[in-house]
């Protein structure tokens, strides 16, 4: 099933070599007495005009979560590590959907993740970062009419 934001996620990471390609939904910290929830992206430009993005958001893992929607997560707090530890060990080619859109080229290379473990939840502090070319967040909703069998042409089409 494919993972709705807002409804049973808050972010979803998507990379071809893992399920297929379909994207799988995280629960992000919201706890504002931790620290702002939600996703935050950091770009530098350098002198010659290449932009750096790093992307930074708070995993929050349990067993018991509760989705955006109010329902209780099925995904075990075991499943969502499992599969959040596969993204990790992708060096290119991760997508993340946020609320601000899709980004593209994503890659968990440096500094990728700081864990926190504890008896009713883990926390875990993403970072990834663009490989290559910089592109800026892309509508959903527009970059699913770019794969091979969308309505938009070359000429106008995203491509991963």
């Amino acid at each position: 099933m494919t993972p709705i934001i807002g409804k049973d996620c808050h972010i979803i990471l998507s990379h071809d070599e893992i399920d297929g390609g379909e994207g799988y939904g995280f629960l992000l910290a919201e706890d504002q007495s931790i620290k702002s929830g939600g996703v935050q992206m950091t770009r530098e430009v350098d002198s010659g005009g290449t932009t750096r993005l790093w992307l930074h958001f708070d995993v929050l893992l349990a067993d018991r979560a509760v989705n955006p929607d109010g329902r209780m997560r099925v995904q075990s707090r075991s499943a969502d590590y499992a599969k959040l530890c596969q993204f990790l060990d992708k060096q290119s080619e991760v997508c993340i959907t946020s609320p601000a859109g899709t980004l593209l080229s994503l890659g968990a290379v440096g500094w990728t993740a700081d864990e926190r473990h504890q008896p009713g939840y883990s926390l875990i502090k993403c970072q990834f970062n663009n490989i290559g070319v910089y592109w800026p967040p892309v509508d959903p909703a527009l970059l699913l009419l770019s794969i091979w069998d969308g309505t938009l042409t070359w000429n106008s089409s995203y491509w991963r």
